[in-house]
């Protein structure tokens, strides 16, 4: 049951929207981990503490360095759509690489399939996803230094 529990914080931790599910339906923990009375308890208490939106803060903006130093003009462009669209990404991709440029190549490649699903964002997001998209994917190539 630890594991579930060291699961159960990490899920907390990276979603602000499920620590509010959790406030107001604390059983919800028990339905989706498998956890200890004790746990759990410690877990709503986690959730409940003023600290917590601050832990979740600081997960998200270790998030969105990678994308902030990689694409600028694109995060410029999203706009205020910003939050919305990394919002959905890092519930896409919930495992985030520490490897800068296979993040920021992955962000790419959502925005790119959301705009093709039919997303509506601003018009300079496709340019300034082409631009910076190319240039991740050729510092992402340069990065890799294995023999292939």
């Amino acid at each position: 049951m630890l594991a579930d529990f060291q699961q159960a914080l990490a899920d907390l931790t990276a979603s602000p929207d499920l620590c509010m599910a959790v406030k107001i339906d604390p059983s919800l923990l028990m339905r989706r981990y498998q956890l200890t009375d004790r746990e759990a308890s410690r877990l709503e208490g986690i959730v409940r503490h003023p600290g917590m939106a601050c832990s979740c803060m600081v997960y998200r903006a270790n998030r969105l360095a990678p994308l902030a130093l990689n694409t600028p003009r694109l995060c410029k462009a999203l706009g205020a759509d910003l939050r919305a669209v990394a919002s959905d990404y890092w519930a896409d991709h919930p495992q985030s690489n520490v490897h800068f440029y296979v993040e920021a190549d992955r962000f790419c490649r959502f925005v790119r399939r959301e705009i093709a699903r039919g997303r509506s964002l601003a018009p300079e997001v496709g340019s300034a996803l082409a631009i910076e998209s190319a240039q991740v994917t050729a510092a992402l190539s340069e990065s890799h230094t294995e023999a292939a």
